[in-house]
């Protein structure tokens, strides 16, 4: 590939010099300011150079007050003498005259776009970029700044950043053609020919007398409709990963006026109108989809999530039945269909179409995880437990399916299994105190109250108040045979729960009871020991 030629970008004159009239008279400072300018108007530039120079020599030789400058007005002559070498293409000596500027004055938004502009013209892009972005830091509506980033990153390829500044650009100055020129040869470059028309034409209603530059550095080839079809794909993502959703909805609007039947871009503009929470617009445009196309069951998946969104179940609910009729082998459909019914609280159901979309779906996580759920929901432990271990033997990392299949394991009494799993999960959780209190607790029932107990310790630390950690904490030092210290946790155990009791029948009552009659009137149950 032929190196492309430089990016011909010009420096920036300041407007005026305003708040320097001070020492403009009766200095030598202000005298020889005052002939560089003259002399950089008239493009004099080397006795400008001279001048401007002799200018900063005045401002620490002269004794004077009105002789002295701030930093900022000495930048700006540093910016002048730098102008003055980039007109006469000495960029190597206009680069350390900017540089001299941004130090002096790092708050001068006009000397970053110079230094950019040097930058650029040595071809270091990215350099050149930095010092753009430096400038709208300090004025964030600097045309020229936005219009050279979008040059800079057309360059780079990079279509989403050119074509937001190019925006940002047209939005500082309105009357300004060449943004959109320029957008408009990006759009051609890929393809986009009737996008590449809107600009050109749009660059000519705003500025009627506009002259296209010379391209020197733009490829303009003939692409086929796969290759201009993905340009406004990739156009679109990157203005939506840079949150300009409504430029990116105008690009995919453009391609299905192009391509009506791209049925992928319809799918994709109906999910950026339903992040948007535009129900109506998402609706129309997923309902457009028809069966035969890819995007089809995803499309009515969608469709029902808004549909749920909106309280309309039944709605949600029809919409993927009549997909399920045209699609059957679709196990996502049958996945949500569950997930639908369980809301809705047909959980027999809710069963049938998780069984379905686990045979559609043999090597789905979530398909088994969610049948377990279902299955514990209606007291059958043991398919439960099945579908759970598939689950976990298909996502071993599930950190929390293992615990729900831990627990699973406590609650029949299968401690050795329960171990494992909890061991697991604490890997990835190491401070969850639930787990490490199920974990003691399995310990405890297995007869390993050694290993039990600095579980129920870490536990207690944690959360001084878990009264069940304390029980089995003073069960467990009773088991090793320190009674005394077992006792005592179990001492703390019965006054927390008195409290507890106190502090419910308080909330119960509105009124302070009697507290003998309170406590022996307690019932409370001891956890199994």
């Amino acid at each position: 590939m032929a190196a492309k030629e430089p990016l011909n970008f010009m420096p920036l004159d300041l407007d005026t010099f305003a708040g320097s009239e001070r020492f403009m008279a009766g200095t030598h400072l202000g005298a020889a300011f005052s002939k560089g300018m003259r002399a950089y108007l008239r493009s004099a530039y080397s006795d400008a150079i001279e001048h401007f120079k002799a200018a900063l020599i005045a401002a620490y030789v002269d004794g004077e007050e009105q002789a002295q400058i701030y930093d900022r007005e000495r930048a700006i002559i540093y910016l002048y003498i730098g102008n003055a070498l980039a007109f006469q293409d000495d960029w190597d000596g206009a680069l350390r005259e900017y540089l001299e500027s941004v130090q002096t004055d790092p708050q001068l938004a006009e000397a970053h776009y110079n230094l950019g502009v040097s930058f650029a013209i040595r071809g270091q892009i990215d350099r050149a970029i930095a010092a753009f972005k430096e400038a709208l830091e300090h004025n964030p509506d600097l045309y020229e700044a936005h219009f050279s980033l979008g040059r800079c990153y057309q360059r780079l390829e990079d279509a989403g950043r050119a074509y937001i500044h190019y925006s940002n650009a047209c939005d500082a100055r309105p009357q300004a053609a060449e943004p959109r020129y320029y957008m408009g040869l990006m759009h051609q470059s890929h393809g986009a020919h009737e996008l590449a028309q809107q600009c050109f034409a749009e660059a000519l209603r705003v500025e009627p007398t506009f002259v296209s530059p010379a391209i020197q550095d733009e490829v303009l080839e003939i692409r086929s409709e796969e290759e201009v079809t993905q340009w406004y794909y990739r156009l679109s993502h990157d203005l939506k990963q840079q949150n300009y959703e409504d430029e990116a909805e105008r690009i995919y609007r453009a391609l299905l006026q192009w391509r009506p039947n791209e049925s992928k871009a319809r799918y994709l503009l109906g999910n950026l109108l339903a992040r948007n929470r535009r129900w109506e617009e998402a609706l129309q445009e997923y309902h457009k989809i028809p069966p035969q196309r890819q995007h089809y069951v995803d499309a009515r998946l969608r469709m029902s999530a808004v549909f749920r969104l909106l309280k309309q179940p039944k709605e949600a609910y029809e919409v993927l039945f009549e997909c399920a009729k045209l699609r059957p082998s679709s196990g996502q459909l049958f996945l949500h269909m569950g997930k639908l019914l369980y809301d809705m609280g047909l959980h027999s159901a809710a069963v049938r179409a998780f069984e379905r979309a686990v045979q559609l779906l043999p090597n789905d996580p979530q398909a088994h995880y969610l049948l377990g759920f279902l299955y514990t929901a209606l007291g059958n432990e043991n398919w439960a437990l099945a579908a759970w271990r598939k689950a976990v033997e298909l996502a071993p990392e599930a950190t929390s399916l293992r615990y729900d299949l831990g627990y699973m394991y406590a609650r029949r009494d299968r401690y050795d299994l329960a171990v494992i799993e909890f061991a697991r999960v604490l890997q990835h959780w190491p401070e969850d105190i639930e787990t490490q209190f199920m974990l003691g607790l399995c310990y405890k029932e297995l007869t390993e109250p050694a290993r039990a107990i600095p579980l129920f310790e870490k536990v207690l630390r944690r959360n001084p108040h878990h009264t069940q950690a304390l029980y089995y904490l003073g069960a467990c030092y009773l088991q090793i045979g320190n009674t005394s210290l077992g006792k005592a946790y179990l001492r703390r155990y019965d006054h927390l729960i008195r409290q507890k009791s106190i502090a419910a029948t308080i909330s119960a009552h509105g009124n302070t009871p009697n507290p003998l009659s309170s406590i022996a009137g307690l019932s409370q149950s001891k956890p199994r020991a």
